[in-house]
């Protein structure tokens, strides 16, 4: 028993020491109607992805086919129309061509994703020497003079079989470019509703210096895979927004309508720290902010650990690491011997909030200054308690320590 005891008390230690664990958000839904490649798996590549043009561009080649779809085709419009078109119509009906859905698909959910390594083809001399030119963003990620994902257009450039680049992988090679699989889109590259950013308004700056892809996507020159090719990060806007030379002042980072369709409906609604420069400061922080913080600490203290989630580790108290080198502006030299007491009668709690009870009690097991020298005060004790006997009672018991002795015992008194 006593060895199941144990057991289950350091189950209950190693629970207590473990990390909480954030709950894992649940999986996008899958769309139903998308085109599914498992069960075509038996079909090469090349029979659908002819070329840059998207499947089924071609009289509807080669779904159409007895051997394959022909039947739904000759049958009313149903979900097998709806895997390339968002409006399902009649044959012949107008508007059928333009209720295509987006090729690629742009879900939650990455089909046959690519095996895409950003710092092999940024590598100027590995590419000088492989393609005889140096690959720059513009030439896969431009079509039609406007910023796009790449496709098999631009990958043919380069890779299509009558180029044979020695050691590159042709457009036939589909497996060499695509794995068999499906995976979640990373979910930094789902912009939120909210945020309006366009490619084509960031191509240059107020004066017309153009702004290099670098400068927003930095960690692309050494991105192996697509998992470590994350989004730009805020700072790289931070640089740009901020700068006036670079951008007007009416589209600074503080201002949430700048990339944000709504904002919070707040009075105090702060920009967050990381959509400020390291010099910046709320409005209202201003030079008596130190002193006059406290009630706003105290109204909202969410507020505060929007900025300063450093300060104690602790994103709901973050005052402690502060105030430990600042104390509070009445923690005046004379505070230890002569104010403290006071205040700490009439409201404990605000001691509390910086001192454990501990402190207290070791600074008090201490001989105050008051008491003078061990061979003085007791004799010079009376007039001070006769004026005020709260300070005694503080440390010391009166029925214990006072009767102690015999000094203030009943029969001492009838004695005098």
């Amino acid at each position: 028993m006593w060895k199941s005891l144990c057991v289950l008390a350091l189950l209950a230690v190693a629970s207590a020491c473990t990390p909480p664990r954030a709950a894992e958000l649940p999986l996008p839904p899958t769309d139903g109607t998308r085109m599914s490649h498992d069960r075509h798996a038996q079909l090469a590549c090349t029979e659908c992805h002819r070329g840059d043009a998207r499947p089924g561009s071609h009289d509807h080649e080669p779904c159409d086919r007895h051997e394959c779809h022909g039947d739904a085709f000759l049958a009313p419009p149903g979900d097998l129309c709806r895997a390339c078109h968002t409006r399902v119509v009649a044959t012949g009906s107008a508007g059928i061509e333009q209720a295509l859905r987006p090729y690629p698909e742009e879900d939650s959910y990455r089909v046959e994703p690519a095996l895409f390594s950003h710092k092999t083809h940024m590598d100027a001399g590995r590419m000088e020497a492989t393609a005889g030119f140096h690959v720059a963003c513009v030439d896969c990620h431009v079509r039609e003079n406007a910023l796009a994902h790449p496709d098999h257009a631009a990958c043919a450039r380069c890779h299509a079989a009558e180029v044979k680049l020695v050691g590159a992988p042709s457009m036939v090679e589909c497996a060499r470019c695509h794995t068999t699989a499906t995976r979640v889109r990373a979910r930094g590259r789902l912009i939120h509703d909210d945020l309006t950013f366009a490619h084509a308004t960031h191509r240059v700056d107020r004066h017309g210096t153009p702004i290099r892809c670098e400068e927003c996507h930095i960690a692309s020159a050494a991105s192996t895979t697509y998992t470590d090719h994350p989004a730009p990060r805020i700072s790289a806007c931070v640089s740009c927004h901020d700068d006036s030379q670079r951008v007007p002042g009416s589209m600074r980072m503080r201002i949430c309508e700048t990339c944000h369709t709504k904002r919070a409906s707040k009075l105090v609604t702060l920009a967050p720290r990381d959509h400020l420069p390291l010099t910046e400061r709320p409005l209202d922080h201003t030079l008596a902010f130190r002193r006059d913080h406290a009630e706003s600490a105290a109204r909202d203290t969410a507020r505060c650990a929007t900025c300063h989630t450093q300060m104690s580790g602790n994103v709901h108290d973050a005052c402690d690491e502060c105030h430990q080198t600042m104390p509070p502006a009445d923690h005046r030299i004379t505070w230890t011997e002569y104010d403290h007491g006071p205040e700490a009668i009439a409201d404990r709690t605000r001691c509390a909030r910086c001192h454990v009870a501990e402190l207290c009690t070791a600074c008090h097991a201490q001989r105050p200054r008051s008491h003078g020298s061990a061979g003085t005060f007791y004799s010079d004790h009376g007039p001070a308690a006769r004026v005020d006997l709260q300070p005694c009672i503080t440390c010391h018991a009166a029925q214990t320590f006072c009767d102690r002795g015999g000094c203030h015992a009943p029969t001492a008194r009838r004695r005098k």
